[in-house]
C-alpha cells in the first residue's frame, strides 16, 4: 500500500482556506471562521518580501497575459487581405478596447468603432513589441489608458485605445506599477505612495518587469537564492515555436551544447542566476532554467495532444511539466464530476460555458454558488476548463463537469459547519471528486465526519496543504482519507511558502498558473490552491478510464507514478513526488 495507512488527525478547530495569494490576515482574525489565508502558524521562513515578490511577478504576468490576447487578436486582424470582422466585433470581445480606427497614410479615419479616438493628438508610442507599437499610459477622466497601433501592408494602420482598469482590477492592493521612463502611473490602495509628490520608483528598491511592455511593477523584497544542486555552466531553455536555433545562438552569442527542439542547453558565459535573468528577458524564450543533477523518469510518447488554446503554448508551464499532453492520448474525463468547494464558481465565464452542473450554496442553503471572491473560479479553471475551444486555458481534464459549492464569501470566509455541509451536498449530487483549496490547524468532528462520509461513498478526496511553509498538520489535507498536495515551481523544486510534512501525498505545479477569474480574465496566481486542483484534474481522467476504481486505488495510482523529488521514495516536501499524467494513466489496466 502506498498510501499512508493513517494521517495524525489530532485537531482541527475551523479557520478554513488557503490564501489566493498568500495574503497577509485581518488583525484579530476569529477561529470560528473559514478565512482565505490564516497565518497563526506563519513561519518566520516565510518573508512577507517574499511573498509580496511572488505576487508582483504574478501581476507582471498576468499583465502580460492580458496584452498577449489584445495584441493577437489584432494582429489576426491586420494581416487579413480581406477585411471580414468588423471592428465592432474587436470592441465587442474585448471589453477594455475603448475605441478602434483604421486610418489611412494621413489619419484619415477609413473606418471606427467604439468611442472616438482624437488622432489630431496621439500619444507618444514608446514601445514596440511583436511589431505592435505601445504608448506611455496616459490618465483621462481619472481612468489609465494606453494605445496601441499596428502598421498594415496596405500602408493603412490600426489604432487602438484600451482602458486600463482590467490591470486596476486584479492589482494588489499594495503594488504600483511604473511605465519605461519610471513614472507611477497605477497604484493599489495601500501602496503608500504619494503620486503628486513622487514620479520615480523609490531609490534601492526592487521591481519586477512586465514583459515586452518594460513596464515595472514595484515591490519591497529580497530573494533568496536556491542551494540546489545544478551542472555547473549549464543552462537550459525552451525557445518559441518556429525559432532558429542556429541563428538565435549567432545572434545573441549563445553557445549551443545540446539541442532538443525547442529545448537547447547551453553554456553559461556568467553565473547560472544571473544568465537565466538575460535569457528570461528574450522574448523567443518560453522559460530558462537550471540544468539539475537529478535525473527524472523519461515518458517517451510518439504523439502529443496540443490543444488550440490562446494561452496554453505560451503560459501553461505547469501542464507540460506533469506530461499532460501524452496522457490525453487515453483520457479526457469525460463522465465524471469534480466539486469545487470553495468560493463559487463564476457561469458566465466562458471558458466554464457549459462546464456547471447544479450547485449549491453551503453558506445559505441555496442553489446561488456564483463566485463573488475569484478564488473558487481560478481553481475551477486549472482542473477542467474549456479545452481545445480556441479561447483562454486548457484544464487538466477537457470533459469533466464542474460542481460548484460554495462555503466562502465575498471576503473568504466561512464556517467549518459550511464546510462539512458542502461535502454531504457535493456526494450526495453526484461527485466523483472533491477539492478543497482550502484549510488549517484545528481538528473539526463535523468537518472530519464529512470528510469520512464522503470516502465511505468512493469520492476521491484532495487538499492542499498550506501555504505558510510549517510543519504543522492542516486540515482536512493531513486526514487520512484526503490526498494531499504540495506545491512546486516550474524548476521542480518545492515552493517556498509550501507546507511539509508525513502528511503529505504528492506535488504539483503550485506559482504562477494561469487560470479563469471574474469579469471574464484571466490571472496568475501562486499558491498551493492552484497546486490542488491538478491533482484533482487528474483524478477525474483517472476515473473516466475505468469508473469502477476505487477511491484508494486511485490514490495509489497517483501516488505510485509520481515522478520522485528529493530524498527517498517518500519525503515531507514532496510526498511521492510530482505528479506525472501520462505515466499514471498508461499504468491502467
Amino acid at each position: 500500500m502506498l498510501r499512508r495507512s493513517e494521517k495524525w488527525a489530532i485537531a482541527l478547530a475551523s479557520t478554513l482556506i488557503i490564501g489566493m495569494l498568500i495574503i497577509k490576515p485581518a488583525p484579530n482574525m476569529h477561529r470560528a471562521s473559514i478565512h482565505q489565508q490564516s497565518n497563526n502558524h506563519f513561519n518566520a521562513s516565510v518573508s512577507q518580501e517574499a511573498i509580496d515578490h511572488l505576487q508582483a511577478e504574478d501581476l507582471a504576468l498576468t499583465t502580460n497575459m492580458m496584452f498577449h490576447s489584445f495584441t493577437t487578436s489584432l494582429e489576426e486582424w491586420t494581416t487579413r487581405e480581406q477585411l471580414d470582422r468588423k471592428l465592432e466585433e474587436e470592441v465587442e470581445q474585448h471589453p477594455y478596447i475603448e475605441g478602434i480606427a483604421l486610418v489611412d497614410g494621413t489619419n484619415q479615419i477609413i473606418e471606427k468603432a467604439g468611442s472616438s479616438l482624437d488622432l489630431n493628438e496621439l500619444p507618444v508610442f514608446t514601445t514596440t513589441y511583436n511589431a505592435i507599437q505601445y504608448s506611455l499610459p496616459y490618465q483621462k477622466e481619472d481612468h489609465s489608458y494606453i494605445m496601441v497601433k499596428k502598421a498594415l501592408a496596405s500602408g493603412n494602420t490600426v489604432i487602438s485605445e484600451i482602458n486600463l482598469a482590467f490591470i486596476q482590477s486584479f492589482l494588489s492592493k499594495h503594488a504600483m506599477i511604473a511605465d519605461s521612463e519610471g513614472t507611477l502611473f497605477m497604484s493599489g490602495e495601500n501602496a503608500q505612495v504619494d503620486f503628486n509628490q513622487q514620479t520615480t520608483l523609490p531609490d534601492g528598491q526592487q521591481a519586477t518587469t512586465v514583459p515586452g511592455l518594460n513596464w515595472n511593477i514595484y515591490v519591497n523584497s529580497q530573494t533568496k537564492s536556491q542551494n540546489n544542486p545544478i551542472v555547473a555552466e549549464e543552462v537550459i531553455v525552451k525557445l518559441a515555436p518556429n525559432t532558429n536555433v542556429e541563428q538565435w545562438a549567432i545572434k545573441n552569442d549563445h553557445t549551443v551544447l545540446k539541442e532538443n527542439h525547442p529545448y537547447v542547453v547551453l553554456q553559461s558565459t556568467i553565473e547560472e542566476d544571473a544568465y537565466i535573468q538575460k535569457l528570461k528577458s528574450d522574448e523567443a524564450v518560453i522559460f530558462a532554467e537550471h540544468n539539475y543533477s537529478f535525473v527524472n523518469k523519461a515518458v517517451i510518447q510518439e504523439t502529443k495532444v496540443e490543444p488550440n488554446d490562446e494561452f496554453f503554448k505560451p503560459y501553461q508551464w505547469n501542464l507540460e511539466q506533469i506530461d499532460i499532453e501524452e496522457g490525453w492520448n487515453y483520457a479526457n474525463g469525460s463522465y465524471t464530476t469534480i466539486a469545487i468547494i470553495d468560493s463559487g464558481v463564476d457561469p458566465e465565464h466562458p471558458d466554464l460555458q457549459g462546464k456547471l452542473v447544479e450547485g449549491y450554496n453551503a453558506i445559505d442553503d441555496t442553489s446561488n454558488a456564483i463566485d463573488d471572491n475569484g478564488h473558487g473560479t481560478h481553481v475551477a479553471g486549472i482542473a477542467a476548463a474549456l479545452t481545445n475551444n480556441v479561447e483562454g486555458i486548457a484544464g487538466v481534464s477537457w470533459q469533466s463537469k464542474i460542481m460548484p459549492i460554495k462555503v466562502l464569501n465575498t471576503d473568504g470566509e466561512g464556517s467549518s459547519f459550511s464546510v462539512a455541509r458542502g461535502i454531504y451536498w457535493a456526494v450526495d449530487h453526484g461527485a466523483d471528486v472533491i477539492n478543497m483549496s482550502l484549510g488549517d490547524y484545528y481538528h473539526s468532528d463535523v468537518l472530519y465526519d464529512a470528510i469520512e462520509y464522503a470516502y465511505s461513498k468512493d469520492v476521491t478526496l484532495i487538499s492542499a496543504s498550506g501555504n505558510e511553509n510549517t510543519d504543522d498538520q492542516m486540515y482536512p489535507a493531513a486526514y487520512p482519507q484526503v490526498i494531499t498536495v504540495a506545491s512546486v515551481n516550474q524548476d521542480k523544486n518545492r515552493s517556498f511558502f509550501s507546507n511539509y510534512g508525513d502528511y503529505v501525498d504528492v506535488s504539483a505545479p503550485g506559482e504562477h498558473i494561469p487560470s479563469t477569474y471574474l469579469e471574464n480574465q484571466y490571472i496568475l496566481l501562486s499558491g498551493t490552491s492552484m497546486a490542488a486542483p491538478h491533482v484533482a484534474g487528474l483524478a477525474a481522467l483517472v476515473h473516466s478510464t475505468n469508473p469502477s476504481l476505487s477511491n484508494e486505488e486511485i490514490g495509489n495510482l497517483i501516488l505510485g507514478h509520481a515522478n520522485q523529488l528529493g530524498d527517498g521514495d517518500f519525503n515531507v516536501y514532496y510526498g511521492y513526488g510530482e505528479i506525472d499524467v501520462n505515466d499514471t494513466l498508461t499504468s491502467i489496466d
